[in-house]
């Protein structure tokens, strides 16, 4: 794959399609000035001259039935967004690093979310926090923009899609951030429906990626954790699994590791086997749609057909 920066783009831009994924755009290291230094694309490969992000999206009618009458049922969807979604976003990672070294330069494939540090690590101050976010390089590589969540939300599909990132030193070509219309309108739909009220718009925080400022709710992922990490809550999912019981958070204050573990066991001992056999989907990601998505019942016929079957 030795060529010019340009041709070398389109190759690696290709590879990505060629393997099912249906988004794809290169950031510049440098877009992550504001970041903590341990998570930059730097902390991770050293001499990083891009970082190239790519996306599968979800099927849209598994995602919008998931626990719906007749069939309630969410088992489709827990097993293709933690399973089949997860290992055809690592296999694109592994082949497109692959390909990079091939052709001479370094490449490291990063993982597809769900491994975090959950105390302050070093220098990184915040709490539930991967080693690298390949939603904040999805943003970074002109791919969507933060929503008021905190999460990416992209023009073509909202937020149903998952992401993974390769960083490279190879010279690749970066892509513009978004700079459309404004994919989060403030709707309050993400706050409204939050079960565990883990989205607090009354505390204003930013965020700065390349040249963009985002301004977006504090979210407090201990609450998040309490339902997506450890399915307590029963109508964000479990109880489309047949777990009926539901262990809702306190209503204020800070969670801790104690209460939430001892919330956990207590749900594994009073579900029974059942606990270990369910999922939480958030209800963010369930009500959040983009304006020009909202009402519609697929895909923008534009945004299909990219990625070959």
């Amino acid at each position: 794959m030795s060529a010019a920066p340009e041709e070398l783009t389109r190759q690696v831009k290709q590879l990505a399609r060629d393997n099912r994924m249906d988004l794809v755009g290169i950031a510049d290291p440098a877009r992550y000035h504001a970041a903590p230094r341990m998570v930059r694309p730097q902390a991770h490969l050293p001499a990083a001259r891009a970082v190239v992000a790519f996306a599968i999206r979800y099927p849209f009618a598994m995602f919008e039935r998931a626990g719906k009458e007749p069939a309630c049922s969410m088992m489709s969807l827990e097993v293709y967004q933690n399973k089949t979604i997860g290992r055809l976003l690592t296999r694109a990672a592994m082949r497109i690093a692959r390909s990079l070294e091939d052709a001479g330069y370094e490449a490291k494939p990063m993982t597809v979310s769900g491994r975090w540090r959950v105390h302050p690590y070093k220098d990184i101050p915040s709490n539930w926090c991967a080693d690298f976010s390949n939603r904040h390089a999805a943003v970074a590589a002109g791919l969507g923009e933060l929503g008021l969540h905190s999460l990416i939300i992209t023009p073509q599909f909202g937020m149903k899609q998952r992401f993974c990132s390769v960083i490279t030193d190879a010279p690749l070509v970066a892509d513009p951030m978004y700079t459309g219309p404004p994919l989060c309108d403030r709707c309050m739909a993400c706050v409204r429906v939050c079960p565990v009220k883990a989205i607090d718009p009354e505390k204003p925080q930013t965020l700065t990626i390349g040249q963009r400022t985002f301004e977006v709710a504090a979210v407090d992922h201990w609450r998040c954790a309490w339902s997506e990490q450890t399915n307590m809550v029963a109508e964000e999912g479990p109880t489309y699994f047949g777990q009926q019981q539901s262990y809702p958070p306190p209503a204020d204050g800070e969670i801790t590791d104690e209460m939430l573990l001892q919330t956990f066991w207590r749900r594994c001992r009073e579900v029974g086997l059942q606990a270990g056999m369910t999922h939480a989907m958030g209800a963010c990601m369930r009500v959040c749609n983009p304006p020009h998505l909202r009402g519609t019942q697929r895909f923008p016929a534009e945004a299909l057909g990219a990625a070959p079957y």
